[in-house]
């Protein structure tokens, strides 16, 4: 399929145009806290914007996606780059370490948890289910000064621990070090961490209670509060209780 990446670019911008509403636009960079411009584009239009494209663009090919995806990303509107992710998740099937280098600038490039925590887990996520080879990039994003990558990390296995997959052994390595803490670590960023963290060890516990039991007994005396409270609170009662 021949695409126009400008035409197709301009083709989203005005559908986004035609659906914003400037007081949801306000509303969301405040919530946000987001340094982009934003159309006031609620999640289910955007899914529709997306949907409409999508039926006059198959087959769409992960390189195609991939060109597509890095123009609205470049992009200083919030709602394009959210329409980058979910174009590269039309594609989610077929994605490899190939894409990897368009992925990685992504995640170096976010501000805010909405948008890396869609790449994390949906599109990185897919990737490892498609080439393992993914999983090679986990340590070294860990060892990034942006806590956004580092929180990139932490989350890109959560498909595979929904399904009682996932390299545990991998995630015990990344995170253990974490909980150390750098002494010029922002509220924000131990924040973003801390949860990341909990979060991850949450959807392990609910399918593999045991696992995040066995976890979060080991490392309690090293876990923030935060991190403690959310690895532990979807365990059952049992081990709960053993846990004080």
């Amino acid at each position: 399929m021949d695409i126009d990446f400008d035409n197709e670019h301009d083709w989203f911008r005005e559908r986004l145009k035609e659906s914003g509403d400037e007081k949801r636009a306000t509303g969301e960079k405040k919530y946000l806290k987001s340094p982009w411009k934003f159309y006031g584009v609620s999640v289910p239009q955007r899914y529709k914007i997306i949907k409409d494209w999508f039926k006059k663009h198959q087959p769409l090919q992960p390189d195609e996606a991939g060109k597509l995806a890095e123009s609205l990303w470049d992009s200083e509107w919030h709602e394009e780059k959210s329409l980058a992710i979910e174009i590269l998740q039309l594609v989610s099937g077929r994605l490899t370490v190939k894409q990897m280098p368009l992925v990685e600038k992504m995640i170096n490039e976010v501000t805010g948890w909405d948008h890396l925590d869609e790449i994390a887990i949906h599109v990185v996520g897919a990737m490892i289910d498609n080439d393992m080879a993914a999983l090679k990039y986990l340590p070294k994003w860990t060892k990034s000064k942006n806590f956004w990558v580092r929180r990139a990390a932490i989350l890109s296995q959560i498909l595979q621990f929904r399904r009682r997959d996932g390299d545990k052994k991998l995630f015990c390595e990344l995170v253990v070090p974490m909980f150390d803490e750098g002494v010029r670590w922002s509220k924000e960023e131990r924040f973003f961490i801390r949860k990341a963290i909990g979060w991850t060890l949450r959807e392990i516990a609910n399918v593999e209670p045991e696992v995040a039991f066995n976890f979060v007994k080991r490392y309690k005396h090293k876990m923030s509060g935060l991190t403690f409270r959310e690895a532990s609170r979807k365990l059952p009662v049992k081990f709960r209780d053993l846990l004080g």
